[in-house]
């Protein structure tokens, strides 16, 4: 008697558990579809707020300042890239962010590469020497590298962002590219080797492609931290022609106060934001799946 009143109280308790476990899945599932809704709330709100006010005239940023554009004002952007040099800062960001990927992808995939992949005597050491280079603040460094460039003459050039920024860049991509080398397989290295292939070769045909996820993800991260680096181009740069975008939001931002023209300001922003926003979506599948391989291999 009693095993079967044990067991209807089994029956009676199995399905309550379940709808309990059930509601508070649910439950759990709305709050963080909330709390995503609300983040996503929070950064897009000031985003569209900057296109649409982009399109006001000075007046309407004023007195509506939460309103739709009245009529577009397509002009604002006319006036950003040719009164406001919006133009010749996004060229000087665009020379400056190509030069510095190629030189911090290039130089980054062969070192960690070639401390990944092959044992030598101070491979740890140098590995660590990478790795503490992302421990010790930017900013400590500025001023001992203002002097290095003015004693090389490189003040005042694309030079001076072109090799600091690559030089900021190297730790994490050498330690981001490093777990990807690592684990790919020795099997194909020592084939293609066999197949008369140089290192060279096995490097850039074979391995360098095996590792693309992780090449497009850590190359969006330095694309990001170039495209807006402000202070170190602030202390270096002094010629109007060779500031970025960053930098000559500043002058856009002088020149709208004296000029009055809030809406050509908004445009200049928005020149900004474009770039970082196409190359999120181009790579967006890429970025997650870098991230994501990164973090089982590491």
């Amino acid at each position: 008697m009693a095993a079967t009143n044990t067991l209807f109280t089994l029956k009676q308790t199995k399905p309550r558990s379940g709808l309990i476990g059930r509601l508070s899945g649910r439950l759990g599932w709305t709050i963080a579809q909330g709390l995503m809704w609300a983040y996503f709330v929070t950064v897009a709100f000031p985003i569209l707020w900057t296109v649409f006010t982009s399109f006001k005239t000075s007046r309407e940023i004023f007195n509506s300042p939460w309103g739709l554009p009245i009529e577009m004002q397509f002009a604002n952007y006319v006036n950003a890239w040719t009164r406001m040099n919006a133009g010749i800062y996004t060229l000087n960001s665009v020379i400056v962010t190509a030069a510095t990927l190629l030189c911090v992808m290039t130089l980054g995939s062969m070192i960690s590469y070639a401390l990944a992949r092959y044992d030598f005597p101070g491979n740890r050491v140098l590995y660590f020497v990478f790795l503490s280079g992302m421990m010790i603040p930017g900013f400590l460094s500025y001023i001992p590298a203002w002097f290095l460039h003015r004693s090389l003459g490189t003040l005042d050039t694309y030079w001076v962002l072109i090799i600091q920024y690559t030089a900021n860049g190297l730790p994490f991509t050498v330690f981001f590219l490093h777990s990807f080398f690592k684990t790919l397989p020795k099997e194909l290295e020592e084939a293609a080797i066999v197949d008369g292939a140089s290192l060279f070769t096995v490097f850039w045909k074979i391995m360098l492609p095996l590792s693309r996820s992780g090449l497009v993800t850590v190359g969006v991260f330095n694309f990001l931290g170039i495209w807006n680096e402000f202070f170190w181009a602030l202390i270096t740069i002094s010629d109007n022609n060779l500031k970025t975008l960053p930098l000559g939001t500043v002058n856009i931002l002088q020149q709208a106060k004296y000029a009055t023209d809030w809406g050509a300001m908004f445009a200049g922003f928005v020149i900004i934001l474009i770039p970082t926003l196409i190359v999120y979506v181009i790579f967006q599948s890429r970025l997650t799946e870098g991230i994501t391989i990164g973090a089982v291999k590491g």
